[in-house]
C-alpha cells in the first residue's frame, strides 16, 4: 500500500505534467518571442537580486529565532542552509528541503536538528502572518480607477472588501494564536476548542502548527525577538511583492503595486499545492491566470510567467547547489535522509519562492 507522501508526489507529478502541457499547447510561439524580446534586462536583474535578498532576510529571521538556543549561529551559515533547502525543494520531490535545511543548520550552527525543526515551524507561522499582511496591503491600496467597466468595478470592490476582510480576520486570528502560544501548554485546551470548529484535516494541521510553534517558543521565549521576527516577516513578504512589481516594469506593464501583492498571495497558495520538482506547470498557469485577471493579454502573461519562474528559482537554486557542494553533500544524500529525521517539520504555507 502506498504511503500518503508517495500519493502526494504522484498527484503532484500528474498535476504538473497536465498543466505544463496545457500551458505549452496554448502558446503562440511567434507572439511569445516578440513579448520576450521587449523585456528590459535591468529590472529583471533587479528582481533577481530582490528574490535572492529574500533568503538573506529569512536567514536573519532564523538567527533571531535561534538566538536563545544557538547564539553562535551566523547569518551567512543560516543563509547557506536556507538556500540549500530551497534548492532541494526545487530539485527533489516531497519538499525534501524541509529536512535538508535543518540538517545543514545543525552542521553549521551546532544546534540540534529538533531545535532547528521547531524554529522552522515558527518560520511557517510567521510566513502566514507576512502573507496576510500583503493581502491586507492589497486591499488597502487597490485603486478604484483600475476599473473601466461595471464588471471590473465589481471585481475591484470584491477584491478590496474580501481582501480586507480575510486579511484583518487572519491577522486577528494570528494575534490570538500568538497570545495563546506565548502562554505555553496551559493554553492548549483553549486552542483545541477553537480549532475544533474547523474540519478534521484543517484542525490537525492547525494543532500541528500550534504544537510546533510552542516547542519553538520553549527555546526562544524572547518578546523582543518575536517582534524582530515579525518585522522581518513583513520585510520578506513586501520584498517579494516588490520583486513582482519590478518585473512588471521589465515587461512595461502599468499595473499597480496592489496587483503585485495579489500575485504574491496567488504564488504562495500555488506553491503549497502538490506538484512535481521544479514547480513546473502549476506555477506557470497560476501566474498567467492571475495576470489575465488584471487584463494582461494571454501571451505577455505567459511570457511573464516564464521569466518570473526563471528569476524565482534559477539564481537561488544555483547558489544552493554551490553551497551544497561546499558542504560536501549531494542531493542524493539529502534525499536518502528524507524521512529519517525524528521530527520532520509539518508543511504549511511556504514563502514566495522557498
Amino acid at each position: 500500500m502506498s504511503s500518503p507522501g508517495s500519493r502526494r508526489v504522484a498527484v503532484g507529478i500528474v498535476l504538473s505534467v497536465g498543466l505544463s502541457l496545457w500551458f505549452i499547447a496554448s502558446i503562440r510561439w511567434d507572439e511569445l518571442g516578440a513579448a520576450l524580446a521587449t523585456v528590459k534586462a535591468g529590472p529583471v536583474a533587479l528582481a533577481c537580486g530582490l528574490l535572492v535578498m529574500e533568503f538573506v532576510l529569512r536567514a536573519a529571521r532564523w538567527k533571531v529565532l535561534l538566538r536563545p538556543a544557538a547564539p553562535q549561529a551566523k547569518v551567512h551559515e543560516l543563509f547557506a542552509a536556507t538556500v540549500i533547502g530551497a534548492a532541494a525543494n526545487t530539485l527533489l520531490p516531497a519538499r525534501a528541503g524541509e529536512i535538508a535545511k535543518p540538517l545543514v543548520a545543525a552542521r553549521r550552527a551546532g544546534v540540534s536538528v529538533t531545535t532547528a525543526v521547531a524554529t522552522a515551524v515558527m518560520e511557517r507561522v510567521y510566513d502566514i502572518f507576512g502573507l496576510l499582511s500583503v493581502l491586507l496591503t492589497m486591499a488597502i491600496i487597490l485603486p478604484d480607477q483600475v476599473a473601466d467597466t461595471r464588471e471590473e468595478a465589481v471585481l475591484v470592490v470584491n477584491l478590496k472588501r474580501y481582501g480586507a476582510l480575510f486579511g484583518a480576520a487572519g491577522l486577528g486570528a494570528m494575534a490570538v494564536f500568538f497570545t495563546l502560544a506565548m502562554r505555553g501548554g496551559a493554553a492548549r485546551a483553549v486552542f483545541v476548542r477553537i480549532a475544533s470548529l474547523g474540519p478534521g484535516p484543517a484542525r490537525d494541521r492547525v494543532m500541528s502548527l500550534y504544537d510546533g510553534f510552542v516547542a519553538g517558543l520553549g527555546n526562544a521565549r524572547d518578546p523582543l525577538g518575536q517582534l524582530q521576527a515579525a518585522g522581518l516577516s513583513l520585510l520578506i513578504w513586501q520584498n517579494g511583492a516588490l520583486a513582482i512589481y519590478t518585473l512588471f516594469w521589465a515587461f512595461g506593464l502599468s499595473l499597480p503595486y496592489s496587483a503585485a501583492c495579489f500575485t504574491a498571495v496567488a504564488i504562495a497558495l500555488t506553491v503549497a499545492l502538490p506538484q512535481a520538482p521544479g514547480f513546473f506547470g502549476v506555477f506557470h498557469v497560476a501566474i498567467e491566470k492571475t495576470l489575465v485577471l488584471w487584463e494582461v493579454d494571454p501571451t505577455p502573461a505567459k511570457a511573464f510567467a516564464i521569466v518570473f519562474w526563471g528569476v524565482s528559482f534559477l539564481p537561488v537554486t544555483t547558489i544552493g547547489l554551490a553551497a551544497l557542494w561546499r558542504e560536501g553533500l549531494t542531493l542524493g544524500e539529502l534525499w536518502s535522509k528524507k524521512g529519517q529525521d525524528p521530527a520532520p517539520a509539518p508543511s504549511a504555507t511556504p514563502g514566495l519562492t522557498e
